[in-house]
C-alpha cells in the first residue's frame, strides 16, 4: 500500500545474493489495502504484493483497517479516489469476511502470520470469535499522548503483539482542529528524563514504549535519527519515570480517518481506542 514493495524486493534480493543476509534472517511485513477487502480481491492483492517483493512467502500480512473502499480505479497504486467526499466509494464488506480470506493465505503456506491494524476492541473480539489462525499482531497509533491502555491490556491478555506506528507523535493531519500538544521532544517531562539519562527526548519515548511491551516502528529518512532510534537498549526508565510519561496521555490521535467517520465500520466513534 506504500508503493515500496518493488524497491524493498530488489534490496532484499541483492542482499541475499551477496550473502549479507538469508531469507530466514528477515521478517517481512506488508499490508492488504482497503481497496481490496472484498472476497474476490484479497488473493489478487496479495499475489501482486508477493510478485513485487519477489518472494515465496510473507512473514506477516496485515489488514490495514476496518473501513473499506470499493474499487474505483484500475491502477492498484491509486489508494484514494479523486474526490473530497469518499462516502460514495465506501465498501461495506465485513472485515470478518476479509479475515477469512486472509486465513486461506496461511492455509496455502504463503503467509506465516496474519494481523490487523486500526481496529477497536469490539472489532478485535469479532475476529477472535471466528479465527482459525491466531490474530498475531495489532498495529495501532500509540505514543505518550495516546496511550491506548485498554486496547494494550486487551491484547496482552490474549498474547497478541501490539505494534505502535507514529510512536513519536510526529506529523499528523492538518484538518485536525484540536490544538496540537507540544512536540514530545520539547515536552518538559520528556526532556528532563532525557537529560538525566544522557539520551535524546525521542530515545526516551521509544524506551518508554518498549518497556510497555510494544513493538515500535519509528519512521525517518535521516541517517542520524535512524541510528539514534536503535540506541535505546542500553538504559531503562524507572517505575516513577514510566508513570510520569504515562501521565501525558490526552487521547490525542494524529491519524483519525476523518473521511471515513460515516463508514459502517469506522473504529473511532467513542473515545480513542
Amino acid at each position: 500500500m506504500y508503493n515500496s514493495e518493488a524497491e524493498v524486493g530488489c534490496a532484499v534480493k541483492d542482499k541475499i545474493k551477496d550473502g549479507t543476509v538469508t531469507r530466514q534472517d528477515l521478517f517481512i511485513v506488508t499490508k492488504l489495502w482497503r481497496n481490496f477487502f472484498s472476497r474476490d480481491e484479497v488473493r489478487n492483492a496479495f499475489d501482486r504484493s508477493l510478485k513485487e517483493l519477489d518472494l515465496d512467502y510473507i512473514d506477516l500480512y496485515l489488514m490495514h483497517c476496518t473501513t473499506g473502499l470499493r474499487k474505483f480505479s484500475n491502477n492498484p497504486r491509486q489508494h484514494y479516489p479523486d474526490a473530497e467526499d469518499y462516502s460514495p466509494y465506501f465498501d461495506e464488506t465485513d472485515y470478518v469476511d476479509t479475515w477469512k480470506e486472509m486465513e486461506k493465505l496461511v492455509d496455502a503456506g504463503l503467509v506465516k502470520s496474519i494481523g490487523v491494524s486500526n481496529f477497536n476492541i469490539e472489532q478485535l473480539e469479532r475476529i477472535l470469535a471466528i479465527a482459525r489462525h491466531p490474530l498475531a499482531v495489532v498495529q495501532i497509533e500509540l505514543h505518550p499522548y495516546l496511550s491506548q491502555s485498554d486496547l494494550l491490556q486487551f491484547c496482552k491478555q490474549r498474547n497478541i503483539v501490539v505494534t505502535a506506528y507514529s510512536p513519536l507523535a510526529w506529523g499528523g493531519q492538518p484538518h485536525v482542529k484540536t490544538p496540537k500538544p507540544v512536540a514530545l521532544n520539547e515536552n518538559p517531562i520528556i526532556t528532563r528524563i532525557a537529560l538525566k539519562h544522557k539520551k535524546t527526548p525521542f530515545q526516551v519515548v521509544l524506551r518508554y514504549e518498549l518497556q510497555l511491551g510494544v513493538v515500535v516502528i519509528p519512521k525517518s529518512t535521516n541517517d542520524k535519527h535512524i541510528r539514534e532510534n536503535f540506541q535505546v537498549f542500553d538504559f531503562n526508565l524507572s517505575k516513577e519515570e514510566m508513570e510520569e510519561v504515562a501521565s501525558l496521555n490526552i487521547n490525542y490521535r494524529l491519524l483519525d480517518q476523518h473521511k471515513f467517520k460515516d463508514h459502517i465500520h469506522f473504529p473511532y466513534n467513542d473515545k480513542a481506542v
